[in-house]
């Protein structure tokens, strides 16, 4: 019992809750209304995990051999391509219109989700600027952190508007670099990439700072 405690009281443990409710609460409208609508969130959630368990192994990894070492910015890159899929959840809000919602859990299944990402990809977050701050100065860490949150903008918007996936880059390298290059100057990317940078940006400054203040 002691040890179910501890992975419960762990921030990965409540996670772990949190996605399990999402889970619960699709089966149980999926079984309610006999479809399955909702099933692509799912997998969108299992994208989102994956920038955390990525840092989660860097870190890992750090304790236990030298941290300057060059498999730390392959960690980086990796973390940097998968980041987008957490709070990318939120665009799929989108569905939440008179054509899907059948009954009250929807919204609650949509908000669940999206707010699921969203903590997952801000604790990774928080995890790579405890990284980045050993290796960099202040002022570094947060630039590469800024930088991050402006590139996950715009991979939201490849993502949601061009449908690019993060595995593309690997299976379609040339065509995800030529379109991203040629939508850069695209209105709507560019007022998508402000928006959702600058939701992460102020979110995260909002935990940051608050957890500074608690810990002081």
């Amino acid at each position: 019992m002691n040890n179910i405690s501890k992975i419960i009281r762990h921030p990965l443990g409540r996670l772990v809750l949190l996605s399990a409710f999402c889970l619960l609460a699709t089966a149980i409208r999926s079984i309610q209304h006999d479809n399955m609508v909702y099933l692509f969130l799912n997998w969108n959630l299992f994208l989102a995990w994956i920038p955390l368990m990525i840092v989660k192994v860097w870190v890992r990894y750090s304790v236990t051999t030298n941290p300057l070492k060059s498999y730390s910015i392959l960690f980086f890159f990796a973390w940097l391509l998968f980041f987008p899929n957490a709070p990318y959840i939120i665009t799929d809000l989108i569905h939440l219109n008179k054509r899907l919602v059948t009954s009250w859990i929807d919204p609650l299944i949509l908000f669940t989700y999206a707010f699921t990402g969203l903590i997952l990809g801000l604790y990774s977050l928080r995890v790579v600027h405890q990284q980045l701050a050993s290796y960099f100065t202040h002022f570094l860490t947060w630039f590469c952190l800024t930088l991050a949150m402006f590139i996950s903008g715009y991979g939201i918007y490849l993502g949601r508007v061009q449908r690019w996936n993060s595995w593309d880059i690997i299976t379609k390298p040339m065509s995800l670099i030529r379109d991203a290059i040629s939508q850069s100057t695209n209105p709507m990317a560019i007022q998508m990439t402000f928006a959702y940078s600058s939701m992460l940006i102020l979110v995260y400054l909002v935990i940051h700072s608050s957890l500074n203040h608690e810990r002081k």
